[in-house]
């Protein structure tokens, strides 16, 4: 996670200081994942908790009993779940652009080697065909744990999943035991260990859905993108300032008022409070790029919410105010009511996408030029 913030840092900023102060660590990190955290050689990443009084788990779900098989028995360590394969791939991708950059292409490629291996390996290794969907985890003897997780939502945010497993995915991720109506549940209602009250096994978790809704959009799954950004909207309409706990039950919308309360849960929440901007970032589709100062925009907003705008967004050294807004139709436009600083706004969809043809890119362009968003001079300016 440490790679992957600092490659959005960069990104932001722009600020070759700030990449060199960290570049070090970073490049130990990697090494360390390769060296300690593989320790059996097997190609992914495992975790094993060696203090008496450490904490069992250390995937995303850190409570003891996330990791069970399907008859509720805890998975022991050294345990690999598929959110950690899915974050080591995007770490070792973002590596290999970091270091391109930086002018080093022959350790670049490495680390696009590496992370390309380990995508072709890990769609092969965990696919469980039954369930059209990856395993939760790999046990000590390598078998994999079936459950049906939102783990794998991670999966697709962090781009390991190939295109073919991609639609399957995402209908699974949807199917009424995961989906709730308020969200996607950390444990299929199915399971036999199933508890919509639980802190792992059911309950469903606001930031963890941002996440997932940052994935769909990569990904061309717009339609989705709007279900679990509406449901996340009402969900927040349900509290004070509308500040969501920590997680939520996993009681259906359609059979429940609420998705009830798990008991003990913290609010407000940090993390909860950078689940929101994540979502809105997703629905406008923006890329920064401020090394090469770029900006690029691609909005898809739901039905209820029909015009939104970003004021003084920084890219670097500029600052940017958009409007976006949807029309009639269902599509999309985007103005530039404000600019300072040299930065080029263009209209592209998301690169990943699935969905997006050479056509759809080519007239992205057209718009982009149409709205005068290209000009990268200092001054501000309006468009339209």
């Amino acid at each position: 996670m440490f790679v992957i913030a600092l490659a959005n840092l960069y990104a932001w900023t722009g600020s070759d200081r700030r990449l060199d102060r960290h570049w070090d660590t970073a490049r130990r990190i990697l090494d360390w994942a390769r060296d300690r955290g593989d320790a059996d050689r097997d190609g992914y990443l495992e975790y094993i908790t060696r203090a008496p009084v450490g904490t069992k788990n250390q995937g995303w779900k850190d409570s003891g009993d996330a990791v069970v098989y399907d008859d509720g028995t805890p998975v022991q360590a050294p345990t690999a779940t598929c959110e950690l394969q899915g974050y080591w791939y995007a770490a070792q991708q973002l590596m290999g652009v970091l270091t391109w950059m930086r002018g080093d292409t022959t350790e670049a490629r490495a680390w696009f080697a590496a992370a390309a291996d380990l995508k072709q390996r890990f769609n092969r290794d965990w696919w469980v065909e039954q369930e059209r969907f990856f395993a939760l985890a790999m046990d000590p003897e390598k078998r994999l744990v079936g459950a049906v997780t939102s783990n794998v939502g991670h999966c697709l945010a962090a781009g390991i999943i190939d295109a073919g497993h991609l639609p399957p995915v995402v209908g699974r991720l949807f199917a009424p035991d995961m989906f709730s109506g308020w969200g996607i549940r950390t444990l299929s209602s199915a399971h036999a260990f199933y508890d919509p009250l639980s802190y792992h096994r059911g309950s469903v978790w606001p930031v963890e859905q941002a996440t997932i809704l940052f994935g769909l959009r990569r990904f061309g799954f717009d339609a989705r993108a709007h279900d679990l950004a509406t449901a996340m909207f009402e969900l927040a309409r349900l509290y004070p300032g509308y500040r969501i706990p920590e997680c939520v039950g996993g009681h259906a919308r359609s059979q429940r008022a609420t998705p009830g309360a798990y008991p003990r849960a913290n609010t407000p929440q940090l993390w909860n409070a950078s689940a929101f901007p994540l979502i809105v970032q997703s629905l406008l589709g923006l890329l920064p790029l401020a090394p090469h100062e770029l900006l690029f925009v691609d909005p898809s907003l739901p039905e209820w919410l029909p015009d939104i705008t970003l004021r003084g967004l920084r890219v670097g050294d500029a600052v940017v105010t958009i409007r976006c807004w949807r029309e009639a139709d269902g599509t999309c436009d985007f103005e530039l009511l404000d600019k300072r600083g040299a930065l080029r706004v263009i209209r592209q969809p998301p690169p990943e996408s699935l969905t997006a043809s050479i056509w759809d890119r080519f007239a992205a362009l057209v718009d982009t030029v149409g709205h005068g968003a290209l000009l990268s001079g200092r001054t501000s300016l309006s468009s339209r």
